[in-house]
C-alpha cells in the first residue's frame, strides 16, 4: 500500500497530511503522482510521512 492508499485509509486530504508530518503539500503530491519515485523520498520526509501515517518507512515504498 503506497502514500495514497494510507493516506486515504486515514481519510485525509493531501492538505491535513501535509500539516500532520510538515511535509510540504506539493511534495506529498509529486509522491503520490509518481513524480517523485517512492525509492527517492528524502529520508527525513520518509521518516514524517510514516510517524503520522503510524506505519514503517518500507511501507511507503
Amino acid at each position: 500500500m503506497g502514500l495514497k492508499e494510507k493516506r486515504l485509509a486515514k481519510g485525509w486530504t493531501l492538505k491535513e497530511l501535509a500539516e500532520k508530518s510538515g511535509v510540504h503539500l506539493v511534495k506529498i503530491q509529486q509522491i503520490e503522482s509518481g513524480k517523485i519515485k517512492a525509492e527517492n523520498i528524502a529520508l527525513r520526509n520518509a521518516i514524517k510521512l510514516a510517524k503520522a501515517l503510524d506505519c514503517s518507512t518500507e511501507d511507503l515504498l
